[in-house]
């Protein structure tokens, strides 16, 4: 009687297997490894776009809090990064990344999956490249602040173009409009509508 083969739990089939670890070479567990890296590259290729054009946007908690699943680490890992107010878009995907235990925990899903090891050094960012990503967000932050400044001037001066109007309005109103009443005529104005409502 041969030697029974120990449970093994597949969590990319999420499935046990009760042929050992043979399982990751069939081609049922292949083709969904296939299909996972394939979704995986295509969020990997979206990020890798801004790594020459790093974008900082305004904060928006509609887009700027999403998280991404991290099939390698296991674990779901801010998308961009940002401080509440501005947002690096990818910043967060980038910085994960570039870490030395996402490299590490990629090698192993490598190993453990039996994953094509011509694809792996795209699931990763070279510090090199991370440097690079950096510097631009540099000059995005710069430039998004100089928009910004300029945004701010210009309303500032609406809001004093918009006071020059009320004030020339009033001016304008008082000039032709309304007639003049001495502070006197205005005080026995008051009295006499005082009196009378007590009166009445």
């Amino acid at each position: 009687m041969g030697k029974q083969k120990a449970a093994f739990h597949c969590e990319l089939c999420r499935r046990t297997f009760f042929s050992g670890r043979g399982h990751v070479y069939g081609l049922k567990h292949q083709e969904t490894l296939r299909n996972i890296l394939d979704n995986f590259l295509e969020k990997v290729r979206d990020a890798r776009k801004v790594l020459k054009e790093a974008r900082v946007e305004r904060y928006d908690f509609t887009e700027h809090d999403q998280n991404f699943w991290c099939y390698c680490c296991k674990t779901e890992v801010k998308k961009h990064v940002t401080n509440g107010n501005i947002a690096v878009v990818y910043g967060g995907f980038l910085e994960h990344f570039e870490s030395s235990e996402h490299k590490k925990k990629t090698s192993a899903f490598w190993w453990e999956n039996k994953a094509n090891i011509k694809l792996k050094d795209q699931f990763s960012l070279s510090p090199e490249d991370y440097e690079k990503f950096k510097a631009a967000v540099t000059k995005a932050l710069e430039s998004y602040e100089e928009k910004e400044d300029e945004y701010i001037k210009e309303g500032a001066e609406r809001i004093r173009e918009v006071e020059q109007q009320r004030r020339e309005l009033v001016q304008a109103a008082l000039e032709v409009g309304l007639p003049r009443m001495n502070l006197k005529s205005i005080h026995d104005n008051c009295f006499f509508f005082a009196l009378t409502y007590q009166l009445s």
